[in-house]
């Protein structure tokens, strides 16, 4: 008997996957690739329609042609996608804009909104603040400095749903995603829209279809590129924090997971959009979650290691084991606290501060390259657990995910930084797992997701805290927040001095 499969596609800044799943959950076959894009000028980071769409055709194309695989075993199809960044189609159905979140073109912009009380009163009515990567902000830059490109958008989407479009034909969004301009009712979202003077486009979102529901099928032109038979169900996806989430099995408000891959992520789920504060509050299945990241999370350990890590990696080639082998044999070297030296992981900023800025603090002359590579490691955990504590005072349960999670020393870290116990979930492609279960909800394959995530995630590693270095931790934690306060009025002085001597 043919056993049935799911297909889950995470669509990410830097990486796109395709992995197909059996029933419980275990991976049958995956195919990767880079995540196209390209600027044109500083600070931009754009993707075209077509290039991102030629590359998820290539993944795809190499899960289905598996000899593990049978295409018409495939019961169900959903994408996960980064969020934020504005894509955008016109009335003729043909790309208009492919912008990601990590575009900076609108910083300037948001820094006059925040100036002139513009920004907070769109909060008021988003529950959240525009930080610059986002679509309100792309949109009123758009506006504003191109405004024939602006004239001819006529749907808005996000990453995740320019792939589904190219699947079924429909362009539409799920309510995760959709939660970004509706706050709580479409007539707040209007209001946040004439607040920031692009009341234009308040009618080019379409209506969100639930995550686990159909949002069409394979069409097939599609079948012809992918493989995938025509008419398999396609189910509107998550936004990938979500996906993640769900691929791990947090549900529950309460519970809490940590995403810990390029970018570092802070998830908590919520009890409705009052419940907790800070971060950005969104839809999430049947209830609602909260999540504030930091744009370097694992990303901090490999920028370091690049830079300072020629011995360590010589040591690996001598010993024949895996660079990161050494790195976490020196890292646990170090006590807790990595003697006195701490680490701001904002290489690329965060959510909240596009302008935050990384370093190291407490150097002194005795201080070495094991102190300072323990220090990222523990900036990395100190910076996710504070954003999990910040999102929500009761945290039920934590659960580490993302490439990260494979690491020894960090979870162990997370759990003595959190004070508690922090589990790891089976397998590695949490996000591509969790839009997977979307997709079997929507082909019935599933009952509900409750049924789903019974089936398919089990806990793999649990961590429990060291009193003593949770102890060590919160005086870290404390430093870590005393020295970010101080520091944010240098980070603007920074971000004006131009980049050459001109």
């Amino acid at each position: 008997m043919t056993r049935t499969l799911l297909l889950g596609i995470d669509a990410g800044l830097t990486n796109l996957k395709a992995v197909a799943f059996d029933r419980g959950g275990d991976v049958v076959a995956s195919a990767s690739s880079e995540t196209p894009g390209f600027g044109s000028k500083p600070g931009r980071d754009e993707q075209d329609h077509g290039e991102l769409w030629a590359a998820v055709v290539d993944i795809v194309r190499a899960v289905v042609a598996d000899d593990a695989v049978d295409p018409d075993a495939i019961a169900g199809v959903s994408v996960a996608g980064h969020g934020h960044g504005l894509y955008a189609l016109g009335a003729d159905g043909e790309p208009v804009v492919g912008v990601k979140s990590t575009d900076s073109r609108a910083t300037d912009l948001v820094a006059e909104w925040r100036d002139d009380g513009t920004l907070a009163a769109a909060a008021d009515h988003l529950g959240w603040t525009p930080f610059g990567g986002d679509p309100l902000s792309l949109l009123a830059w758009f506006d504003r400095e191109a405004p024939e490109t602006a004239a001819r958008i006529d749907t808005i989407l996000f990453c995740k749903d320019v792939l589904a479009y190219r699947f079924t034909g429909s362009a539409t969004t799920d309510t995760m995603e959709g939660s970004v301009f509706r706050a709580e009712t479409p007539d707040e979202a209007h209001a946040a829209f004439d607040v920031l003077g692009i009341e234009d486009h308040a009618d080019a979102i379409p209506d969100p279809v639930p995550s686990t529901e159909r949002c069409g099928t394979v069409t097939a032109a599609a079948e012809a590129e992918t493989g995938l038979p025509a008419g398999t169900p396609v189910a509107a996806g998550l936004h990938d924090v979500g996906a993640c989430a769900l691929g791990a099995g947090v549900t529950d408000p309460g519970e809490a997971a940590v995403i810990l891959g390029t970018w570092g992520q802070s998830v908590v789920v919520t009890g409705g959009p009052d419940d907790g504060s800070g971060g950005l509050p969104r839809r999430y299945l049947d209830g609602w979650l909260r999540y504030r990241g930091t744009r370097a999370g694992a990303a901090c350990l490999d920028w370091f290691v690049e830079e300072f890590g020629d011995e360590w990696r010589e040591q690996a080639v001598e010993r024949g084991v895996d660079p990161y082998t050494v790195y976490e044999g020196v890292a646990s070297d170090v006590p807790a606290g990595a003697g006195g030296v701490l680490f701001h992981p904002y290489l690329n900023g965060t959510t909240d501060d596009p302008d935050a800025r990384g370093g190291f603090y407490g150097l002194g002359l005795d201080s070495t390259r094991a102190d300072m590579l323990r220090a990222v490691y523990e900036g990395v955990a100190v910076a996710q657990v504070t954003g999990v504590r910040d999102l929500r005072t009761t945290i039920d349960a934590m659960r580490v995910t993302g490439g990260g999670a494979r690491s020894d020393i960090w979870p162990a870290m997370f759990a003595d930084v959190f004070g508690g116990p922090v589990t790891v979930p089976t397998g590695a492609e949490m996000g591509a797992r969790g839009v997977a279960i979307c997709a079997g909800v929507a082909a019935d394959i599933y009952a509900d997701v409750d049924a789903a995530v019974e089936e398919t995630v089990t806990v793999e590693r649990e961590y429990a805290a060291d009193p003593d270095a949770t102890a060590r931790y919160e005086r870290v934690a404390r430093a870590f927040a005393e020295a970010r306060n101080g520091l944010e009025p240098a980070w603007q002085t920074l971000k004006t001095i131009p980049p050459e001597d001109s």
